[in-house]
């Protein structure tokens, strides 16, 4: 078997060095870090995680569960989780919790607790204390957190800011007869949905037709559920077939955006030469659909690169700050479906 001591022979440094360089550490120079992972891929090295755990009492296992694995967006995430934690020289199990309280449950007791050194966990259905209790005290870091006094680190994908530049981009573009596809105009009034991820693109939604002086008609917002392709082609059937005008819509996800341009077509509506469409994720789907999706699109990447480095920073005992919130870059792209 490849030791470490092999590794760090082959590249030429000392064995803490390679092995600092194998857990990512900032320490390193990169070029030094760069010639160690070289001949660990070259030596084909895989660390024993039994031995590690035994010496640090960790396993170099990151626990990432989120909504879905079925769905392009949530499948990209995880693969961009997988990426960053190969980076820092650890392994990373990506769970479904299918938006299922038992699903959470069994995830943060059976992987979290006993297999994993910290957890990047997209709740749903479990409170802040019911997590501290399930995962054992592991370290944890929380995406779109909803909790008005955060318990755990989180980083946000920019909701509102980027409902506000989708919608922005719609009116730029000549639309004057604009739908918002995802959530009613109801939920922004329920203090318990008002910080969740319909919400708070709807309210990015409303900030920009009020700064372009548009009026607000609750009519405009449609909610949709499941946010799926097929729910969403059968919403525009019905957008098509009430008469009411529209000539922009922004559909709260690329997965709902995709499918109501499916809907129009059935329906002989042309994108965008009748109705322009955007979408929110950035999946890689939408580049190579006819037409071509545009999307507020979330850098997963960023997204996966600061949650991985807050949860590394209470796994190593580097602070014991109260919670950091952050939110994840984006961009808006622009595609074929909303050029006219």
């Amino acid at each position: 078997m490849v030791t470490m001591t092999d590794v760090a022979h082959a590249a030429g440094v000392s064995r803490a060095t390679a092995s600092y360089a194998l857990r990512g550490d900032a320490r390193i120079a990169p070029d030094t870090a760069e010639r160690v992972r070289e001949a660990a891929r070259r030596l084909h090295y895989t660390a024993n995680l039994s031995a590690r755990s035994l010496r640090s009492g960790r396993n170099g296992v990151i626990g990432v569960a989120i909504f879905e694995l079925d769905r392009p967006y949530p499948s990209e995430m995880g693969a961009a989780m997988s990426r960053e934690a190969a980076r820092h020289g650890l392994q990373a199990i990506v769970q479904q919790t299918s938006n299922s309280k038992e699903s959470e449950i069994s995830i943060l007791r059976k992987v979290t607790s006993q297999l994993c050194d910290g957890m990047i966990f997209s709740p749903g259905n479990v409170n802040d204390e019911e997590i501290r209790a399930l995962s054992g005290g592991k370290p944890m870091v929380l995406l779109d957190d909803i909790s008005p006094d955060p318990v755990f680190d989180s980083v946000y994908t920019a909701c509102a800011e980027g409902g506000e530049a989708a919608v922005r981009h719609l009116i730029d573009i000549g639309c004057k007869h604009i739908l918002i596809v995802g959530g009613t105009y109801e939920d922004l009034a329920d203090d318990g949905k008002s910080t969740g991820v319909s919400a708070r693109r709807m309210l990015g939604s409303l900030q920009a037709l009020e700064e372009a002086g548009m009026p607000i008609d609750p009519g405009m917002f449609l909610p949709l559920a499941p946010w799926d392709p097929e729910t969403a082609r059968a919403c525009a059937h019905r957008i098509v077939d009430s008469g009411r005008p529209v000539d922009g819509v922004f559909g709260m996800t690329d997965t709902i955006a995709l499918g109501l341009i499916r809907g129009f077509a059935d329906r002989g509506i042309r994108v965008p030469e009748d109705v322009a469409v955007i979408g929110f994720d950035g999946i890689s789907e939408g580049e190579c659909f006819i037409p071509s999706l545009s999307t507020i699109r979330t850098d997963l990447d960023d997204l996966a690169r600061k949650a991985m480095g807050l949860l590394l920073k209470r796994i190593d005992g580097e602070t014991d700050d109260a919670p950091v919130r952050l939110t994840a870059d984006y961009e808006l792209v622009v595609r074929e479906s909303t050029r006219r």
